[in-house]
C-alpha cells in the first residue's frame, strides 16, 4: 500500500492522487486505507514520513558529528547547508535515479497550510528545531523571523533541484547534468549560502539612511 501510494502521490500530489487507483495497484480495497491509516491525509503523511525518515536520520547523524567537531563553535554555513540538502539529493542517486522520493518531496512543498502543519508536526519535527537553532548560531545577524523567511525560500530552491531535473538539463542546453548529484549539490549550496548570509533586510533601510546622511555631510564640506 505504501509503495503504491508513494508512486501516485509523487506523480499527482495529494489532491490529484486517487485512493481507488492506489488501492487497485496495491491489490487492496478502499476499506484497507481507513483500517490501516484512517484517511487519505493520514496515508499521505505516513508515506512522507517513510520517505523522510532515513533522510532525517542521516541529517541528524551528520549534524551530531559536525557539532562535536566544532566544539561549541557555530558551524560553517556551507557545511550546515550541505547537511540539510545533501541527503535529499543523494536519495535520488541511492534510488538508482528513479527519483520517486524526490518527486514526492517536491510535491509536498505545494500542499496547503493544514497539510503543511501536519508535515511540520510529523516528518519534519525531528529535524526542524535542530536546524533552526544551528542556523541561528551560524547567522547571528539575522532575527528568528528572517531565518524563517530564508528557510522557506531555501526549500523552494531545494524543491526545484529535487523536482525539475529535466528542466535544468533543457534550460542549460546540456551544460548542467542533474544526474551529477555532487556537482548539483556544490552549486546549490553556494547559491543558498549567498542568500542565507546576505545582510539583514530589516537593517537595510537604516543602513541606507546612514549612508545618505554620510554622503550629504561629505558634500556639505
Amino acid at each position: 500500500m505504501l509503495d503504491s501510494a508513494e508512486r501516485h502521490f509523487s506523480e499527482h500530489g495529494f489532491a490529484g492522487a486517487r485512493l481507488r487507483e492506489i488501492t487497485n495497484d496495491a491489490e487492496a480495497n478502499l476499506a484497507a486505507v481507513n483500517y490501516h491509516f484512517g484517511s487519505k491525509e493520514e496515508l499521505f503523511v505516513a508515506v512522507l514520513e517513510r520517505v523522510m525518515a532515513p533522510i532525517n536520520r542521516e541529517r541528524l547523524a551528520l549534524l551530531d558529528a559536525a557539532e562535536e567537531r566544532a566544539v561549541g563553535r557555530p558551524l560553517e554555513l556551507e557545511e550546515l547547508l550541505t547537511i540539510l540538502v545533501g541527503p535529499v539529493l543523494r536519495s535520488h542517486a541511492a534510488a538508482g535515479g528513479a527519483g520517486c522520493s524526490l518527486r514526492l518531496f517536491a510535491r509536498g512543498q505545494f500542499e496547503d497550510a493544514s497539510m503543511w502543519k501536519r508535515i511540520a508536526e510529523g516528518p519534519l519535527k525531528v529535524i526542524k528545531p535542530r536546524l533552526e537553532a544551528a542556523l541561528a548560531r551560524s547567522l547571528p545577524h539575522l532575527s528568528a523571523q528572517e531565518i524563517a523567511y530564508r528557510m522557506h525560500f531555501m526549500m523552494g530552491a531545494v524543491r526545484s533541484a529535487a523536482g525539475d531535473q529535466h528542466a535544468l538539463r533543457a534550460m542549460s542546453r546540456g551544460l548542467c547534468d542533474p544526474d551529477d548529484i555532487e556537482g548539483t549539490l556544490t552549486q546549490l549550496v553556494a547559491f543558498l549560502a549567498a542568500g542565507m548570509r546576505a545582510p539583514s533586510a530589516a537593517a537595510a533601510p537604516a543602513a541606507r539612511r546612514t549612508a545618505r546622511r554620510s554622503s550629504s555631510k561629505e558634500r556639505a564640506k
